[in-house]
């Protein structure tokens, strides 16, 4: 892939968006909401990739490179350009210094911060402290929600929730129903709120709807490897203004972020992203997907055959014509580089490969192997001048990345779990992934995805990295809590690997700028152009 094509890690924070991890079914009267929606009227070189082999991989979490400054004794060291910080809610970007006409671009997490073009605001509508011009672009309101100098108290908090480098941001985990203490609460007090959720580190098995959100849960404790954080000593609430011990429970099969983990009198807890302290003893954390797909080049190309679900025989050809299977297979998740030849042998078809296996040609079987080719044209409505376009495929599980007609990145995929959409009927209530062309109009870092508003939710996923919306609320994502990429899965989303999401992510238009949190496409052309994505059949 071109140079264009790039893993790069980015902050994260919870927001509510679509709830599309998993079927639908315990809840299809719930319809998921969209992402952070526009005022009214409506809505560096980079890191190396390494192909993978037909073998399982290694996770990889790459940094990114930044070019080095050589100073020299006559060159002044460049001063930090002034940052605004996002104290609360969800401060909006827009393109003009008028909350009134102005177009909703993009906003900032609490807890981030973001560069300025100059220190000072200036004036606009509806904003009586006036806009701050932030970078690249845009302008924010100076109002209670941003600040050029924040409180010791944030600075301490944020930064202990502060998201990591790399594909996972966070730690992750999923409950087994769980209280989310505002403060560290005695042994007396967990006896008490606890007691509903019955002895610690016992769970139920999720119902087979929802089988998948456990696939990669760790049936193991979280061992302490922090300090308790200092707003946290004292028997001291987390944070000024919270009242009660619980500021919520987490629901059985919800899933949470967290970044650190310590221990209080022999007990440890979790920090979670939005800042309560959450028993490890009951939560299972998920363990990491080194799963990716293949950067294409000249030496790389398309077709390839992806083995999805299981592994897969490797044959050879016998002198006489016959196949001879060659006892080893292979692996699920894997692929195979194709020469494009086949044979029929018994009424049985072959695919011909580039690999081999103590010098002989491996051949698959063609039942066995899930082909993708390079498109010969423009898919319908992408547009000619469109540099970037994806297509996915539901019924093979797949996903190309095209840079005009060259197909640069290829992966497998979970579409939703109802299968092909059914005209006239609401893929959101079937966990269809809607086909059709459409565009990346609104990319977030992280979403939070439950299919309720509010704190009493009973049911969401934390933190969701890499989200890109196509067609509110379907959006590409990552799922950290399955591998089971190639098969149906999802509520409609399409499920990507956290390795793949990220490098999508950093892919696609428009671009998130540093310090954004999200991006919008649709409607905003001083972000850039929109990538397409083509689902088919």
């Amino acid at each position: 892939m071109t140079s264009t094509l790039r893993v790069v890690s980015s902050s994260a924070l919870v927001i509510l968006a679509g709830a599309c991890g998993a079927p639908a079914a315990p809840i299809r009267d719930a319809r998921p909401t969209s992402p952070p929606a526009p005022p009214s009227p409506i809505e560096s070189p980079p890191a190396a990739f390494v192909a993978p082999m037909p073998t399982p991989q290694p996770e990889v979490q790459t940094a990114p490179v930044v070019d080095k400054v050589v100073e020299t004794a006559t060159t002044p060291p460049v001063p930090l350009a002034p940052r605004l910080h996002a104290i609360k809610g969800t401060p909006p970007i827009l393109n003009i210094p008028d909350k009134r006409t102005g177009k909703y671009l993009g906003y900032v997490r609490t807890g981030e911060s973001i560069a300025l073009r100059q220190e000072k605001p200036v004036p606009g509508t509806d904003c009586a402290g006036g806009f701050f011009a932030v970078e690249p672009r845009g302008y924010m309101c100076n109002d209670s929600f941003v600040s050029l100098q924040p409180s010791n108290e944030h600075i301490v908090s944020m930064g202990a929730t502060a998201p990591q480098k790399g594909p996972y941001p966070y730690g992750y985990a999923i409950s087994n129903g769980a209280p989310m203490y505002n403060r560290i609460p005695t042994r007396s007090e967990q006896i008490r709120f606890e007691a509903k959720f019955g002895p610690a580190g016992a769970y139920e098995k999720l119902s087979p709807f929802l089988a998948a959100h456990e696939d990669l849960a760790a049936n193991e404790p979280i061992a302490p490897s922090d300090p308790i954080p200092p707003f946290l000593t004292g028997g001291q609430m987390i944070r000024p203004g919270r009242y009660g011990l619980v500021r919520q429970n987490i629901p059985r099969g919800s899933m949470l972020s967290y970044t650190k983990a310590f221990a209080v009198d022999g007990r440890t807890y979790v920090l979670s992203v939005d800042l309560t302290a959450v028993p490890a003893d009951r939560i299972r954390p998920f363990k990491t997907s080194s799963f990716r797909g293949i950067e294409l080049n000249d030496e790389l190309t398309l077709p390839i055959a992806w083995f999805r679900k299981r592994p897969r025989m490797k044959w050879r050809k016998l002198a006489d014509g016959a196949m001879e299977s060659i006892g080893v297979n292979f692996p699920a998740r894997t692929y195979a580089r194709l020469t494009g030849q086949s044979i029929d042998v018994s009424g049985k078809k072959y695919l011909e490969t580039k690999e081999r296996e103590a010098g002989d040609v491996v051949w698959v079987a063609a039942e066995d192997a899930t082909v993708v080719e390079a498109r010969s044209k423009l898919p319908f409505l992408v547009k000619e001048g469109q540099k970037k376009w994806i297509v996915v495929s539901i019924g093979q599980g797949t996903l190309v990345a095209y840079e005009g007609m060259r197909p640069v990145y290829t992966t497998l995929i979970s579409p939703g779990a109802g299968g092909i959409p059914v005209e006239g009927i609401d893929p959101v209530k079937a966990s269809t992934t809607p086909l059709g062309t459409y565009n990346i109009t609104f990319k977030d870092r992280a979403a939070t995805m439950s299919p309720e508003f509010g704190e009493n939710r009973s049911f969401w996923i934390a933190d969701v990295p890499h989200t890109q919306y196509f067609k509110a609320p379907f959006a590409l994502h990552a799922a950290y809590w399955h591998e089971r990429f190639g098969e149906p899965t999802s509520a409609g989303c399409v499920n990507l690997s956290p390795i793949d999401a990220e490098i999508l992510f950093h892919w696609t238009d428009p671009p998130v700028p540093e310090g954004w949190q999200g991006a919008v496409g649709a409607g905003a052309s001083e972000n850039g152009p929109m990538t397409a994505v083509v689902v088919t059949r």
